[in-house]
C-alpha cells in the first residue's frame, strides 16, 4: 500500500500489506482452541494458550515481512 506524507504531496511511503487486526485475532482464537483441545480440553490454560497461539501468528506474520523486505 502506498499513502502520502503529510506536508510532501509528491513524496510516497510504501508500507508493507498488512492483515486486518480482526484477522490476525480470528487466526489467535483458533490456534488458541486447536492448544485446548489438545490438552484435552482441561479448563484453566485459556491464557496460556492463548498467549501461545499470539506469540506463533505473530512471528508467522513477522516472517513474512521480513521475507518481503
Amino acid at each position: 500500500m502506498k499513502i502520502k506524507t503529510p506536508g510532501k504531496e509528491s513524496t510516497l511511503v510504501t508500507t508493507p500489506e498488512l492483515p486486518l487486526s480482526a484477522q490476525i485475532r480470528e487466526e489467535i482464537q483458533q490456534l488458541a482452541h486447536q492448544f485446548y483441545c489438545q490438552c484435552g480440553y482441561e479448563d484453566g490454560h485459556d491464557l496460556e494458550h492463548w498467549l501461545k497461539a499470539e506469540r506463533r501468528v505473530l512471528e508467522q506474520y513477522r516472517g513474512r515481512l521480513n521475507r518481503r523486505g
